[in-house]
């Protein structure tokens, strides 16, 4: 069973990320303006999975680079909905949070926690705002009544990806930190089937992504 989730997490969801990035490739000339945000997301996502894969394989402590993700993440995502929510005082508070999170996640690997250790202060907070920003856009799509107009909308499609992976996140973040305090085999395993939901979670995103990129027409 172990084997399995490690291969699961380790392996096919990592790999899985080149879906999305394939489909986006071929369908480039279509691809939103927007989207792109979402591409070079995907890219950043790809290549620091790859850099955390050899660098633990060479028994190397890799949080560092999450550390540096979570920054770049919460940028890139924060850009995305600039473009794409409408309302202007959503993206000015957006702006305001594109200076006061990174600097967030400095004090915090200074001050609190090691830049080696997980940051279990930081990464929640990043996915509350994420999914703040997802929900605002929902908002903004309420007024759409046509359900075909809304499911031929690919970025409603990225946008649905984002919020599905980031509030199962949110619950894997906190149940881990409460498994991962106790040392006893059950909670081990508690544990390693949390993370796989979150791997599965992730695929998820990967795919709605594809169907984004897949159904996007350039406007």
């Amino acid at each position: 069973m172990q084997s399995a989730s490690l291969i699961f997490m380790g392996l096919i969801v990592p790999v899985s990320v080149l879906i999305p990035i394939s489909v986006a490739v071929i369908r480039y000339r279509q691809v939103d303006r927007m989207l792109l945000l979402i591409f070079y997301y995907l890219l950043l996502d790809g290549l620091v999975g790859l850099l955390a894969t050899i660098i633990a394989y060479c028994r190397i402590n890799n949080m560092p680079m999450l550390h540096v993700f979570t920054i770049l993440e919460f940028l890139l995502l924060s850009f995305f909905y600039i473009k794409i929510l409408k309302d202007r005082i959503a993206r000015n508070i957006i702006r305001v949070l594109m200076v006061i999170f990174p600097l967030l996640c400095i004090i915090n690997f200074i001050f609190f926690q090691s830049i080696f250790r997980f940051n279990t202060y930081t990464r929640p907070l990043e996915v509350l705002i994420v999914m703040a920003y997802s929900l605002a856009y929902f908002a903004q799509t309420n007024e759409a009544i046509d359900v075909k107009v809304w499911s031929n909308n690919s970025l409603i499609w990225v946008n649905i990806g984002i919020l599905l992976y980031f509030s199962g996140a949110l619950f894997v973040y906190s149940f881990s930190n409460f498994t991962t305090a106790y040392t006893s085999p059950k909670y081990k395993l508690i544990n390693l089937f949390i993370w796989d939901i979150h791997a599965a979670l992730l695929l998820c995103m990967y795919l709605l992504f594809s169907w984004g990129f897949y159904i996007c027409r350039k406007r």
